[in-house]
């Protein structure tokens, strides 16, 4: 039977399977954590639980396909930047909106970025930004000459900086706030933006109230 992913049913059991998954994961390792505990902590049927997903491979995946889906549908701001014609926008995350959700969905990001059972999720969301960095970067190739910095390098330090210091930032209890991660990021990437790292632009959004405060 298919299921409709917009009824607020099926997103009430689904969102409250996710958070069924993120409490287990911090108390069991992924292979200890079964369908029955799954459907026990999230306080629904097994029957239900077969409705919407084929197995518990099947749920994880698509659990953190949902997380990431989500938090980029959150965060990604069409760019008024480098001249685009309006049939060639581009998209890049707003830091403000990024940190501000990260903050909010902490529990799920600590588990999931921080937990050493959970290094899937970090390859995901790698690979995700790693995609969006590289669409972007093509788009604003178009209209400069030659990149100091090669392409294929800055995208893996991007993403293994920002990845790295949300990591950081969650496990040492999120003692900045979402405002200041925000600021202390900008200065950051605008001083690499200035030395030739021209993808880091990648993270200004459109333009923030907080950023402009720089």
């Amino acid at each position: 039977m298919a299921v409709n992913k917009t009824d607020p049913r099926v997103i009430k059991t689904r969102n409250s399977l996710r958070k069924a998954l993120v409490y287990l994961m911090r108390r069991y390792k992924i292979e200890n954590i079964s369908v029955q505990k799954i459907t026990e902590t999230a306080n629904i049927t097994r029957g239900t639980f077969y409705l919407h997903y084929r197995d518990k491979q099947d749920f994880i995946e698509s659990a953190m396909k949902d997380i990431l889906d989500d938090f980029f549908a959150q965060v990604m701001v069409d760019s008024e930047n480098f001249g685009l014609s309006k049939e060639r926008t581009v998209q890049v995350i707003s830091l403000q909106k990024a940190f501000q959700y990260i903050e909010k969905n902490a529990d799920i990001f600590d588990v999931l970025l921080n937990d050493e059972n959970n290094n899937g999720f970090y390859e995901r969301f790698y690979n995700r930004l790693a995609n969006y960095l590289t669409t972007y970067g093509n788009a604003i190739t178009d209209n400069q000459k030659q990149l100091e910095v090669p392409l294929n390098l800055q995208i893996s330090f991007i993403c293994s900086a920002f990845l790295g210091l949300v990591s950081h930032w969650l496990e040492d209890g999120m003692i900045y706030t979402s405002r200041y991660m925000t600021l202390s990021t900008a200065k950051m990437l605008n001083q690499l933006n200035s030395e030739g790292a021209s993808l880091v632009s990648f993270f200004s959004g459109e333009k923030d109230s907080v950023v402009e405060e720089i």
